[in-house]
């Protein structure tokens, strides 16, 4: 199963569990994680952490459901922005437990839980652009982490962001210990959950997003707007391990000035 879930008391503990794959997000596994979420709300949990197995927290999208046009087809049960969405609306508080790297969606995941704390290995990359495709979340809620200069630039420039720089610019809260990351972020969530009721909670979270707010619509059809033939040559140089060529994308869009 790519998603695990168990109750440790008060929170739910949700683990992408596929690190063959390096947890890349895929149809499976964010259905699993909706139905992760919806199980921890019939158990009672206060709150959640998002977890993973192995050595990278999350490394993007699945390329096979890529392949078969996962992006261009989306349900909303395996639409990764609506799942996003879906975290950022729910009213218990969610920390992200991040060790080794999160990259693309496994990024744009961690931007859409409330808290992070993070192991010294972990790193943060958003490649998309590079790719001929946009980060959408990304371009939702990154700014709100670390203003609109910075947020561009980890966008366009797609380097990567190691921890102490994460730290320092807002996008984690905390560094744990190596083997200590999980415990600190159920800790982290059962501190918030036991002392901080639940209208309380809820209403902070929704009006924190009611004074910066996203317009989810817009977001679930940003990627739409990306000319197709783009995203098909960056997808194609990354599963032929090239470089792509957008300088016909450049010629054309020259032309049309």
């Amino acid at each position: 199963m790519p998603i695990e879930y168990s109750l440790r008391e008060d929170i739910a503990i949700v683990t992408l569990s596929d690190p063959d794959r390096r947890n890349a997000l895929s149809r499976a596994s964010i259905a699993g994680l909706h139905a992760a979420m919806t199980r921890s709300r019939e158990d009672g949990a206060r709150g959640v952490v998002i977890a993973a197995k192995g050595p990278a927290f999350c490394a993007g999208a699945n390329v096979d459901d890529l392949r078969t046009g996962w992006m261009e087809n989306r349900v909303a049960e395996t639409d990764p922005t609506r799942f996003f969405n879906s975290l950022t609306d729910d009213r218990r508080v969610v920390v992200a437990a991040v060790h080794g790297i999160a990259l693309g969606g496994g990024f744009e995941l961690t931007l859409a839980c409330d808290m992070v704390v993070a192991g010294p290995d972990a790193s943060f990359v958003c490649p998309e652009l590079s790719l001929g495709v946009i980060p959408p979340t990304g371009l939702a809620l990154l700014a709100r982490s670390v203003g609109r200069r910075r947020a561009l630039e980890l966008m366009l420039t797609g380097r990567r962001v190691r921890v102490e720089e994460a730290l320092s610019i807002g996008l984690v809260n905390r560094i744990a210990a190596a083997d200590a990351v999980l415990e600190e972020a159920v800790a982290l969530a059962r501190s918030v959950v036991r002392s901080v009721p639940p209208g309380a909670l809820g209403v902070a979270k929704r009006y924190a997003n009611l004074l910066d707010p996203v317009d989810w619509e817009q977001v679930f059809g940003a990627s739409k707007e990306v000319p197709a033939e783009e995203w098909r040559e960056g997808l194609a140089s990354f599963l032929e391990k090239r470089k792509p060529d957008y300088s016909p994308f450049w010629d054309n869009s020259k032309r049309g000035s």
